[in-house]
């Protein structure tokens, strides 16, 4: 009995280890699930074993990008910087002589035939940090938000491996932005950077630069009396952007048409200019998909409001800023001063912006390349007219004045105050 039990276990046992033996000869690895490719079938040293681990397993080169901090948050260049830095708008002049003195030129002489209006610029800078070598970088991933990181960012753009820095230029004012870069090595795996941020100045003007035209302004970025501000990247002023007396003559560059179009993305041009001025001008320069109306003003600012020279005019801007669907909207005269300037002091003082911003920037277009000089002259023309209305404050004359002496609807009015204020920050 005993016998037969231990034949029993023996044979049991036999069956056992024919089974792995089986199991054994048989087994053969799968193709590799990530690669498509097959490993060897069968491995059988413990040298041969260590050496697949270490050819499976080895790990990409590992890259850390640093960020730098940016060149400068102001977008204005030291010079704008000191004259808007000085309570007494009407200074400019002190600022600009040792600016043309640097250059060799007298601006008593020669005013305006400099350009000191463009903003400065803001560099983004970053470095790679490995124990590798950075020759396996293949570029670099740069994307720039604008507010908070969140949505589609503002800019995205793929550079070189030998890029590490980024040149920003037309800023909004009082701004916050987010950035971020990453590393992508030759196999396409990506180290992506922290997250950097930087809040640009909020002293206007938003002072802009567009190749081939001068005066450029975003009539946006000034507080207002009761806290609010005016919304930036709707309305735009600046100088002409063809020759006067032409149709083809073009002074915006294709640069400028770039920016005008795809980073300003203006919808309606406004030309302020007398007809004559237009020659056979009868669309923009900006392109087919750009509306454009001539509301011709005369340049003689103690005639801005007579009825047979600029207040149907001045309707008719009106009647085309309240139609919301036409922003973003460019603006100009001939050297964006005068009849450009009457409209921004209208615009911005109905939405309730200082007299003395106002001032500061009507003044402030003596920084650019207007070939004269603006002061004082428009008191009498027009803002001793527009203190004379009803009011308790100087947006409520502006206002009333529009409304009673120039005849604007007062619907237009309304629209125009919605669409440019953003009202003051209400706390939760």
């Amino acid at each position: 009995m005993k016998t037969e039990r231990l034949s029993v276990k023996l044979l049991a046992l036999l069956l056992s280890l024919l089974t792995l033996l089986s199991f054994a000869s048989c087994e053969q690895k799968a193709p590799d699930e990530t690669t498509g490719a097959e490993t060897t079938s069968e491995i059988t040293t413990a040298d041969e074993i260590t050496t697949a681990v270490e050819t499976t397993a080895q790990e990409p080169a590992k890259y850390t990008v640093r960020l730098n901090a940016p060149s400068g948050t102001s977008v204005h260049t030291e010079v704008q910087a000191k004259y808007l830095a000085d309570k007494d708008p009407l200074s400019q002049k002190n600022y600009l002589r040792p600016a043309y003195s640097a250059k060799s030129v007298s601006y008593d002489d020669n005013p305006g035939t400099i350009e000191f209006g463009q903003p400065t610029t803001v560099t983004l800078s970053w470095d790679v940090e490995t124990e590798l070598s950075e020759s396996d970088v293949r570029a670099f991933s740069l994307r720039i938000w604008r507010g908070s990181r969140s949505g589609k960012p503002m800019i995205t753009e793929t550079l070189s491996k030998a890029t590490k820095s980024y040149v920003l230029s037309n800023l909004y004012i009082g701004e916050t932005y987010v950035w971020t870069v990453t590393a992508i090595d030759g196999d396409g795996v990506s180290y992506p950077s922290a997250e950097g941020s930087f809040k640009t100045d909020a002293q206007g003007p938003r002072n802009l630069t567009v190749d081939g035209v001068t005066n450029v302004r975003d009539l946006g970025g000034w507080a207002t009396e009761d806290g609010g501000r005016v919304r930036q990247g709707l309305l735009f002023r600046g100088s002409k952007l063809v020759q006067n007396g032409s149709s083809t003559k073009l002074l915006i560059t294709p640069d400028g048409i770039e920016t005008m179009c795809n980073e300003f993305g203006i919808k309606t041009e406004i030309d302020l200019r007398e007809k004559e001025k237009l020659g056979k001008l009868t669309s923009s320069p900006l392109g087919g998909t750009v509306n454009f109306y001539s509301c011709p003003m005369d340049d003689n600012a103690a005639l801005f409001f007579t009825e047979e020279n600029n207040m149907a005019s001045v309707r008719a801007v009106f009647a085309v800023l309240a139609d919301e669907s036409n922003y973003p909207v460019y603006f100009h005269c001939s050297i964006g001063t005068d009849r450009t300037g009457l409209i921004a002091w209208l615009v911005n003082g109905l939405c309730g912006v200082t007299e003395n911003d106002l001032w500061r920037d009507y003044i402030f277009s003596n920084f650019g390349k207007i070939n004269g000089k603006r002061s004082t002259g428009i008191k009498d023309a027009y803002v001793d007219k527009l203190k004379s209305a009803q009011g308790k404050t100087f947006a409520e004359q502006i206002y009333n004045y529009l409304k009673d002496t120039v005849k604007v609807p007062e619907v237009d009015l309304r629209a125009v105050i919605r669409i440019m204020k953003e009202p003051a920050a209400t706390n939760p």
